[in-house]
């Protein structure tokens, strides 16, 4: 279509000022492919040589933000969010040119880096490796390269970005175009009555892959500074995009970035003419996701779905107890967000919290908000929020904390990787127990399976224990830094067990076997490395031995996978009722009273206390064979929640440990928060636990004299249980649609009853 001319000469001079006037030039020297940034530098000048007339293609990459001026036209205009792991600007720009010189100047901003409280309140082992590995990936220069077409072309800069999306089976990528103001197409006009009325520059894009013809997807807000959205395809079912990892690979990566997988042509028309350009093309995401393309899901109201949840039947004592379950399901309604169907994501989800995390969807928030409303599956898109985290995962199971909800990209807090809690699995199973989807474990089973894989190669100790960081962990500034992690080793044993549970349901005896394995294995090490015989509690090891003092609240997470010696369950139980160290006024903050950066108001992960670690510990209390402990402490966490909520109107982010307030950072309304009203409500204080799978329901029977719960959706029955106990007798009533079995245990130990359609009662003691 076009012809390429000689290559232009490039001529740079570069200074560190700071004012766009008067740069103070030094003597001009003759450009190498790359310039290099000075540290403080701002502006940069010189001069292009073409040597013909036509379009100027100039490819640039930059770590900085950058604006770019060819003789006084601004041709680029790109910032650089610090939070992108994408560090750099790539793009190419076309300027119409005429043979000879033109002026040029670069105006740049600062690298894109993380903020200052990270590096000193978010400590990573890893950190050093990775600032020196980031710096040798993305050497602080720009690099452009110059060519000149001799065809007339629109005059623009094309941004390449990550962000795609799938429909219909083909993957669409975003280029943010911006046509550039200072070259106006035609000749100047008296017709229009106000510049509102000026006709815009019409541009379309093209690709190479079918069905080749990009779509428009503009924002509002882009369009009024000049920008265009436009996603164009890049792979379709003929011509897939191959993937870039295998599972069990050590990830040679710095961090998650998504990388460039190929390059196809790119063909900008507009009014001035048609030329073709270079796009890279991104790896994608989701690969294993059970749902890649975007669907519209049916949300009812709150309103609408009251009638299929559950209902608690609670003593007069325990009344108050429906306040917070009744607003938890008020709230994770109005957390339900609509993304555009270019997000990348596959449907509308739970949001993470109505302030301050609007845009940002995280791994752990997102799997324990799923157990809470595996409770309303009838009422609700139960796999929705989990099937958002899919969509995400990278080629080779890795799966990052945190996403832009608005394009789908990872948003990233530190360097390094930050893999949270591997949770979906205990989540999925949570599902499962209810719904009875076998076909959905088979589904999910070969993304989880290489989400832990992942683990295993890179975050794997040598003594078989695992490593993390605060930011990763979702601990963010916990003091908890060393070596080996009670949380990841004790969750990646949990992991393991749930995937084991799953291969079982779907036959594979080979591999739940190994599973099983692996479970002792990841518990051995853990009491082996990770536990303190001085402070008689789990502990972050430390690499010159010994291990870090400070208690921090997931020393107890090792319960709830099931892999604490009883006698050590014991001297958990000593620091959890210990007034001086767990057992606060609003029990269990992060850090232990008694540790010695323990912060009265909190901080955040320096005292405050958190629905999901209350949960797991409270959990793992109830699984050790502590079910008087895990009642008692989930009392009181919800006693405490009840009370903030009538004083604030809200369930909050985090608590104060020390009175019935919010933490000081906290923000409200926050999704995970609704474990305890609705999870821990359920499972502890009701005391059910679910197996559709094996069509059986276990019920702790609650010291209680009428307690139960009122249409249970549980599997394809929808059940109602009571139980009634007087001083001599416990009498259990059940109401079902389908026939199903019951396990009940008063507290003497377990006793099976066979259910049939319609009402029993069974007579305990």
């Amino acid at each position: 279509m076009t012809s390429i001319a000689a290559a232009p000469s490039m001529v740079f001079w570069s200074h560190g000022g700071t004012e766009k006037t008067d740069p103070r030039l030094s003597e001009p020297q003759a450009a190498p492919a790359a310039m290099a940034f000075e540290p403080e530098g701002r502006y940069y000048a010189g001069s292009l040589r073409f040597p013909q007339g036509g379009t100027a293609v100039l490819e640039i990459v930059s770590p900085r933000p950058l604006r770019m001026w060819v003789n006084d036209a601004l041709v680029l205009d790109e910032l650089l969010f610090w939070r992108w792991y994408e560090r750099e600007v790539r793009a190419t720009i076309l300027v119409p040119c005429v043979a000879g010189d033109a002026r040029l100047l670069v105006e740049v901003g600062a690298r894109s880096g993380w903020p200052p409280f990270v590096e000193h309140d978010c400590p990573s082992r890893n950190r050093e490796h990775v600032r020196q590995a980031l710096r040798e990936r993305h050497p602080d220069c720009l690099q452009m390269a110059v060519r000149v077409a001799d065809a007339a072309a629109p005059a623009l800069s094309c941004r390449f970005l990550p962000a795609q999306y799938r429909a219909e089976g083909v993957t669409w990528q975003l280029v943010l175009v911006r046509p550039t103001p200072d070259f106006p197409a035609g000749v100047p006009s008296t017709e229009p009555w106000s510049i509102a009325e000026t006709p815009t520059q019409e541009i379309s894009l093209s690709s190479s892959v079918l069905p080749r013809g990009a779509r428009d997807a503009s924002l509002p807000a882009e369009l009024l500074r000049g920008y265009h959205r436009l996603y164009v395809p890049v792979a379709n079912p003929l011509a897939p995009l191959p993937p870039l990892r295998t599972a069990g690979a050590v990830d040679t990566r710095v961090e998650p970035s998504l990388e460039i997988v190929t390059t196809i042509p790119l063909t900008v028309e507009g009014a001035a003419g048609v030329l073709d350009i270079t796009m890279p093309v991104f790896e994608s995401l989701g690969r294993l996701a059970p749902q890649r393309e975007f669907r519209h899901l049916a949300w009812p109201s709150y309103a609408e779905a009251q009638a299929l949840l559950p209902e608690p039947i609670l003593p007069d004592h325990l009344a108050w107890l429906r306040e917070g379950y009744d607003f938890a399901w008020q709230m994770l309604y109005q957390l339900v967000r609509e993304p555009r169907p270019e997000s990348g994501m596959p449907n509308a989800y739970i949001g993470t919290a109505a302030q301050n995390f609007e845009y940002h969807q995280f791994v752990w928030d997102s799997a324990f908000t799923a157990m809470c409303t595996a409770y309303g599956w009838r009422a609700l898109p139960a796999y929705a929020t989990l099937d958002v985290l899919y969509s995400r995962q990278f080629d080779g199971g890795y799966l990052h904390r945190e996403h832009d909800v608005r394009d789908g990209i990872p948003t990233g807090f530190e360097p390094d990787f930050s893999p949270n809690p591997p949770l979906m699995s205990v989540a999925e199973w949570a599902i499962a127990g209810q719904t009875g989807n076998a076909l959905r474990l088979a589904q999910v089973y070969p993304a989880l399976k290489e989400m832990h894989i992942w683990l295993q190669a890179n975050r794997r100790l040598p003594d078989g224990t695992y490593w993390t960081t605060g930011l990763a962990n979702g601990l963010d500034n916990s003091p908890s830094l060393g070596d080996g992690y009670p949380d990841l080793t004790a969750q990646m044993a949990h992991d393991a067990e749930m995937l084991g549970r799953i291969a079982r349901v779907l036959g594979l005896d080979d591999e739940a076997q190994a599973w099983e394995a692996e479970v002792t294995a990841i518990g051995a090490a853990l009491n082996a490395h990770l536990w303190s015989d001085s402070m008689q509690i789990y502990s972050t090891s430390l690499p010159e031995g010994g291990h870090n003092t400070n208690k921090v609240v997931t020393a107890f997470w090792p319960l709830w996978a099931g892999i604490v010696p009883p006698e050590r369950v014991e001297a958990l139980a000593r620091h959890l009722k210990d007034p001086r160290s767990f057992w606060r006024h609003h029990p269990l903050p992060s850090l232990a009273a008694d540790s010695p950066q323990y912060k009265p108001d909190g901080q955040y992960w320096l005292g405050s206390t958190w629905a999901p670690t209350n949960y797991a510990a409270i959990k793992g209390f109830d699984r050790a064979g502590r079910h008087d402990l895990a009642v008692e402490a989930a009392l009181r966490h919800l006693e405490r929640l009840t009370e903030v909520l009538r004083s604030t109107g809200h369930l909050w982010e985090n608590y104060c440990a020390e009175r019935s307030t919010p933490g000081n950072w906290a923000g409200p309304d926050y999704c995970w928060t609704a474990l305890g009203p609705i999870a821990l409500l359920m499972e502890v204080v009701i005391g059910l636990r679910l197996d559709a799978l094996h069509n059986t329901i276990y019920w702790r029977l609650p010291d209680e004299e009428h307690i139960g719960v009122k249409h249970l959706s549980f599997g394809p029955a929808t059940v109602t249980l009571r139980c009634h106990r007087d001083s001599a007798t416990c009498r259990v009533e059940v109401d079902t649609d389908r026939r199903f079995t019951l396990v009940t245990d008063d507290g003497t130990g377990p006793v099976t009853h066979a259910c049939p359609v319609g009402r029993s009662e069974f007579v305990l003691g």
